[in-house]
């Protein structure tokens, strides 16, 4: 494939999520904690602890997995101008999820995410494309291990051609490696990080609404996965977590108001 489309790149946080509090009493295991902080601020919630709530509703971190709420959760992030979160939001219009479902409104939302600003692709080829990419990247940062890329080590590129249906890797961040074992000075990779993804992306694929093919580019659109599991933490800590201990998010009266 050769890539006719607009090379594209992930919108940079202002403020780390590592340093967030949620995010640290998620790594805590302190359920109840990470709840209560987003609860005491729904009122005037700022976009940053928006996008997590919604995160953690998509992805069941800590709550009952909702993903009618979190639509209306990166609705706030993406007027509060998170453009992580206006990538997300627009996969919900890609789904049908909280919202009528649209690949154009989901690829005009792309655009003001940061995604193909100079229109190279159509709206539709791109909102479709954001579609698949947004539920490839969820399926990647719930079921890999804690570890399994290397924080800051570059970005998950994919070629996609939404026509075809083809997907290639450009390139991925640096795999992480697991622990020495006793007796041996060997490090194994922690994942197959071309295994991994392909499988993700053909479940993301199979779980995206069927596109109208006429409406489709034949050309390639560079894609960004978003695999930070700075919140996710690992499956395995996901796993561990007890249901029993979850909260439950307050809606605020912009919520109610949707």
């Amino acid at each position: 494939m050769v890539a006719a489309g607009a090379a594209l790149s992930l919108p940079v946080l202002a403020t780390p999520l590592a340093t967030n509090p949620i995010v640290i009493a998620v790594h805590h295991g302190d359920c109840a904690g990470a709840v209560q902080i987003i609860n005491q601020a729904i009122s005037s919630i700022d976009a940053q602890t928006a996008f997590l709530a919604a995160r953690m509703l998509d992805e069941g971190v800590c709550v009952q997995q909702n993903h009618l709420t979190a639509t209306g959760f990166l609705q706030r992030a993406a007027d509060l101008g998170d453009k992580s979160a206006t990538l997300d939001y627009a996969s919900k219009f890609g789904l049908g999820q909280g919202t009528e479902q649209s690949y154009e409104q989901a690829g005009t939302l792309c655009r003001t995410g940061g995604l193909d600003a100079s229109a190279a692709i159509s709206t539709y080829s791109l909102g479709y494309a954001c579609t698949v990419g947004a539920l490839a990247s969820q399926r990647l940062r719930v079921s890999l291990p804690n570890g399994a890329f290397r924080p800051n080590s570059g970005a998950l590129i994919v070629a996609f051609s939404p026509l075809s249906g083809q997907m290639k890797i450009r390139s991925t961040p640096a795999v992480g490696l697991s622990e020495i074992r006793t007796g041996s000075n060997m490090r194994n990779p922690l994942i197959d990080a071309p295994q991994e993804i392909d499988k993700a992306w053909r479940s993301a694929l199979a779980a995206a609404p069927k596109p109208d093919a006429a409406h489709l580019d034949d050309q390639v659109i560079l894609l960004p996965l978003d695999v930070d599991m700075t919140l996710e933490i690992g499956h395995e800590a996901l796993q561990r977590m007890d249901s029993r201990n979850f909260g439950t998010l307050l809606p605020g009266d912009w919520l109610r108001n949707r």
